[in-house]
């Protein structure tokens, strides 16, 4: 091949890469730039070489695509680089299968699926016990891209990693083949298309709802959580307890206001009632005579400051001014220094379907959330607090909870994007409060939802395919191991291939 095509096909796929995932999401990139990066590295001559030119290209849009959207960039600017180069090898693992496969064993219909396992394999791999969850999969690339999405309802993220992969190799298979299809490759290539067919097919199912509620929420103004943490480590306590004490007389009002307006279910964001122990009390006090008084749920999350580690929590208030559920965040707690909550969710029976509540970070680990799904919940409140980077990542992220376990969620954000979702991941209603004024509460919404779950495989195979890619790549490399000194079959002479 001319070696300045292998070069154009390698800053195509370095343009492609500022769209994955990132702050620039195009979901359609992340399906186009593999296409380019195999081809680049299976015909590239001096595989060393052009191993590091391939870390360099991957690492940088990343870099530059997620800026500030990490935890880690909380904590320094340079932490947030710094780990994107380091881990950007660990990702780029299954170019080199593939390519040694390649060169081994040539563009055999077989082949295709080396990739794949790869590919599915490591990105499991790399979310596999991670504190930050599942934060950066691959799959998430797909957000708002509801036709692909809906395979998590079977097999999780992992099942999107895979058919993005399949579908890459495919097309290079193809592509080394001038486009002549064997019968193999033609029956793999309609397996694929049959797969990506269902999930389209999916989306057109109608919902079966159980239920309809009118679900309201709001969110702090702008920057207020952190202005009030900055006044008590100040050590102006008296001036953080009566700056608090106002925050909660209004968001008590606009509850009631609310509920006036006639919704059944007033949800706040992440962190609302700040406080020490005796303003968290009495903020859930008389938040319970609201409910009782105007008869509506109230989804009331708490942040007790009264000692080390804080306490984030949610609790679910019922008309009769009781609380049903409580539900301490266990995602983060690391980072963010908090109470580690036990990671099993709880509900309850409502008029308005089975209810549940998990608290931002939590929604990033689909293994504990997948108990939404066993439990057959209807909706599933999702308070949260996100930065200006990361906003529309992080409200992405939680749409896959929706189709992996078929419930809807309300997610009620600070300091990002509030997003209500059906069943299927579709968005009913999306609220960006760095769009608001930032002198006021923000992020109002008063939704009518058809309430209802719907059945889905995931909750019962959990990450079946995940732990059966890990497998499939070890299976890969004692493949390699064992064929170490076979010679290479591919279609053309070496000497040829390599110039």
């Amino acid at each position: 091949m001319n070696k300045n095509l292998r070069y154009l096909w390698l800053a195509i796929a370095t343009v492609l890469g500022l769209f994955i995932g990132g702050k620039w999401n195009i979901p359609l990139a992340a399906w186009i730039m593999p296409i380019f990066a195999l081809r680049f590295f299976r015909d590239s001559d001096k595989a060393g070489r052009n191993f590091l030119l391939l870390w360099l290209v991957s690492a940088i849009p990343t870099i530059i695509s997620w800026n500030g959207a990490t935890f880690m960039y909380k904590i320094h600017p340079t932490a947030e680089a710094g780990f994107f180069l380091l881990t950007t090898p660990l990702g780029l693992l299954p170019y080199v299968i593939d390519r040694m496969y390649y060169r081994r064993f040539g563009s055999s219909a077989w082949l295709m699926l080396v990739f794949p396992v790869a590919l599915t394999a490591m990105d499991f791999f790399s979310s596999s016990g991670s504190p930050f969850g599942t934060f950066g999969a691959l799959a998430y690339s797909q957000r708002d891209f509801p036709a692909v999405m809906q395979i998590a309802s079977v097999t999780g993220l992992w099942g999107i990693t895979f058919v993005m992969g399949w579908f890459a190799s495919l097309v290079n298979h193809a592509w080394e083949s001038g486009f002549k299809f064997t019968r193999l490759s033609l029956t793999l290539a309609g397996v694929l298309a049959l797969i990506l067919s269902l999930s389209v097919g999916r989306t057109l199912l109608p919902t079966q709802p159980k239920e309809t509620a009118t679900v309201a929420g709001f969110s702090l103004p702008a920057g207020k959580l952190i202005e009030l943490l900055n006044q008590l480590q100040s050590g102006d306590e008296a001036g953080f307890r009566q700056a608090v004490d106002e925050l909660q007389a209004r968001q008590l009002e606009q509850i009631r206001q609310l509920a006036d307006e006639g919704a059944n279910i007033v949800s706040l964001q992440e962190g609302a009632g700040i406080g020490f122990a005796d303003q968290v009390e009495r903020f859930v006090m008389e938040a319970s005579a609201i409910a009782k008084e105007k008869n509506i749920y109230i989804v009331l999350p708490v942040f007790d400051l009264t000692q080390p580690p804080a306490e984030n929590k949610v609790h679910i208030i019922d008309p009769n001014g009781e609380v049903v559920l409580t539900h301490v965040k266990y995602g983060g707690n690391d980072f963010e220094g908090t109470l580690k909550g036990d990671g099993i969710l709880h509900s309850i029976d409502t008029p308005y379907g089975k209810l549940s509540a998990v608290i931002c970070w939590d929604a990033d680990f689909p293994t504990v959330i997948k108990q939404a799904g066993e439990q057959n919940v209807d909706l599933l409140f999702v308070p949260s607090n996100d930065w200006q980077e990361v906003k529309d990542i992080h409200a992405g992220m939680a749409t896959f909870r929706a189709v992996e376990n078929g419930v809807s969620i309300f997610r009620q954000t600070g300091e990002g994007v509030s997003v209500v979702t059906d069943a299927y991941g579709k968005v009913i209603s999306r609220v960006d409060t760095f769009a608001e004024d930032g002198s006021e509460l923000r992020g109002i919404h008063s939704v009518e939802m058809s309430i209802g779950s719907v059945n889905t495989l995931y909750p019962s195979v959990g990450d079946a395919l995940g732990n059966g890619m890990l497998v499939g790549l070890l299976g890969l490399v004692l493949g390699l191991l064992l064929t170490r000194k076979t010679k290479s079959v591919v279609s053309m002479p070496m000497e040829v291939a390599t110039k």
